[in-house]
């Protein structure tokens, strides 16, 4: 039960993966493998230092895409996890690994694709977004659906509240649909 994470950022819901399930009992952690970033000064890098994860970071997708694979084959690695993890992958690699790379969006896909889109929603002015965790294919936000979870968006929101929101429901949302998933 190990998963790789792949991330960009600041790591919040690489966080909220390596913080899941009981703090005294191992079935309830999600086995983390290693963290992989595509910047070197991404700040989930350091977060997953502190837990002793082992991290590697490579700018040149092709490169990395490779270290994923040699590393995924060499520790029965079941589930790449995509967490903030900014780039497309390249095809072949998602053609290699159909059926074992999800990512999480902030939005209730197939609305509001790609970057922003948190902000993409508020401004648009709808009534509900959401979070959606979905299969990774050649294209952008364009998976199969897991999971997703509506978000209500009040007139008493702000940009701030509306991501605040959001994310608490990330974080609760993706450590249990990787679980899930695990498990069979």
């Amino acid at each position: 039960m190990s998963i790789v994470v792949l991330l960009s950022g600041s790591g919040t819901n690489l966080q909220a993966i390596m913080d899941a399930g009981h703090p005294f009992i191992d079935e309830g952690r999600i086995n983390v493998k290693f963290v992989m970033s595509d910047r070197h000064d991404a700040y989930g890098l350091t977060r997953a230092k502190e837990k002793k994860i082992p991290t590697v970071s490579q700018p040149r997708l092709n490169l990395l895409e490779k270290e994923v694979t040699k590393l995924c084959k060499a520790n029965k690695v079941e589930l790449i996890v995509l967490a903030g993890f900014m780039r497309l992958l390249n095809p072949g690699f998602v053609k290699k690994w159909k059926g074992k790379i999800i990512n999480i969006h902030p939005s209730l896909l197939p609305s509001f694709k790609g970057a922003h889109a948190i902000k993409k929603a508020y401004d648009y002015g709808v009534k509900y977004t959401g979070v959606t965790v979905h299969y990774v294919d050649k294209g952008m936000d364009t998976g199969s659906i897991i999971t997703q979870e509506v978000v209500p968006i009040k007139k008493s929101d702000t940009l701030a509240s509306l991501e605040e929101k959001i994310h608490k429901v990330e974080h609760k949302l993706y450590p249990n649909t990787i679980r899930e998933l695990l498990n069979g």
